[in-house]
């Protein structure tokens, strides 16, 4: 019968340890070992702005007999975000932007504010205490966005050091490593400001090729959106055929004529080769049932070099609202906590985290 009893009592006490600390809203904030105050607390906000005071509640108590509360304090930890974005504007397309984001320490974990302990904060059983701990003017936030006049020095103090090279690279790639692209290839060729010597000094470099075409002509027949025209699917300058090599893989064999064909080529397997650029090879496709037309692979390096001409300006300045496509923003946050140090230096925290963002 005793053992019952016991067995009774033990469940007993188990279900009302249970309860308790499924009733106690401080339970999860209290430190193992040694007895030290508990601690809860809420901001007021989770904004605030740069230079004024960050206001808060806090509450506490502490059971350990012969021991009283000495004093309350903030401890913060200062980061700093930074967004840094450009937007390319000389064309429509791709729709490119690098965008470069990061978060590092400023400060790491210190003494904020503290706050003497009183006996007026006592709110029932617990203590409440109504309080803010400051914030610093020089964390304010930064933006630098959609400029109308470029300066060089708030993009270094505010960029990577390789963000431009990476940005012109990447839309070289775009532009002239495929023919995803031709199109926007065509539009710089037209639009962007060469000059002779730009032309002169890339055809130099490439003289095994025919010269890349330069005009600053706005004459008819003399632009050079007359130099690079659309295809002319209704001028034939040539044929084609597909020939399997030993490999296994196919190669187009281009000729003057259908008739020019091997023996075992039958003609409708025969296509035309249509007028284009010299360093465009546009013929029909009887898989697409249309004209493809692609850059001949010898002229891509001499593209290629004429397009790394372009600066990093130029990409991003978009003409139509005058001003470059840039988007840097800095924003500071303070990562705090709430602490309760008592007469024998017991330290209760509240393993809430509350950050303030700074505006």
């Amino acid at each position: 019968m005793k053992i019952y009893n016991k067995l009774g009592l033990f469940a007993a006490g188990t279900l009302l340890m249970a309860s308790c600390a499924v009733n106690d809203p401080f339970a999860d904030n209290m430190d193992m070992g040694a007895v030290v105050p508990t601690v809860t607390w809420e901001l007021n906000s989770s904004v605030c702005k740069a230079g004024n005071d960050a206001g808060f509640l806090a509450k506490y108590y502490t059971t350990e007999e012969g021991v009283n509360i000495d004093r309350s304090e903030v401890w913060g930890m200062i980061t700093r975000t930074e967004s840094a974005a450009a937007t390319v504007k000389l064309v429509t397309s791709p729709a490119y932007t690098q965008t470069v984001n990061f978060t590092d320490t400023v400060r790491g974990f210190h003494l904020m504010a503290s706050f003497p302990h009183s006996e007026e904060y006592l709110n029932g059983k617990e203590y409440h205490l109504n309080a803010s701990f400051p914030t610093s003017r020089t964390l304010s936030p930064i933006s630098w966005a959609n400029i109308t006049e470029w300066d060089e020095e708030n993009f270094t103090n505010y960029y990577p050091a390789t963000f431009k090279e990476e940005f012109c690279a990447t839309m070289v790639d775009y532009l002239t490593g495929s023919d995803t692209y031709l199109s926007s290839l065509r539009l710089v060729y037209t639009n962007y400001a060469y000059t002779q010597e730009d032309f002169d000094a890339v055809n130099a470099a490439f003289p095994e090729n025919e010269p890349l075409p330069f005009s600053d002509s706005d004459v008819a027949g003399e632009t050079r959106g007359d130099f690079w025209f659309d295809v002319d699917t209704e001028t034939v300058v040539g044929y084609y055929y597909i020939r399997l090599k030993e490999d296994g893989t196919a190669e187009e064999v281009q000729i003057e004529s259908p008739e020019m064909a091997p023996e075992g080529v039958s003609q409708d397997k025969v296509f035309p080769v249509y007028k284009a650029p010299h360093w465009l090879y546009s013929r029909y496709s009887d898989n697409t049932g249309g004209a493809v037309t692609t850059m001949k692979e010898e002229y891509r390096p001499m593209w290629k070099a004429l397009v790394e001409l372009i600066p990093f300006e130029s990409w991003i300045y978009n003409s139509g609202d005058q001003n470059y496509a840039v988007e840097f923003t800095r924003k500071y946050a303070i990562v705090s906590q709430f602490r309760v140090i008592d007469t024998v230096d017991g330290v209760g925290k509240d393993t809430d985290y509350k950050t303030v963002e700074l505006n």
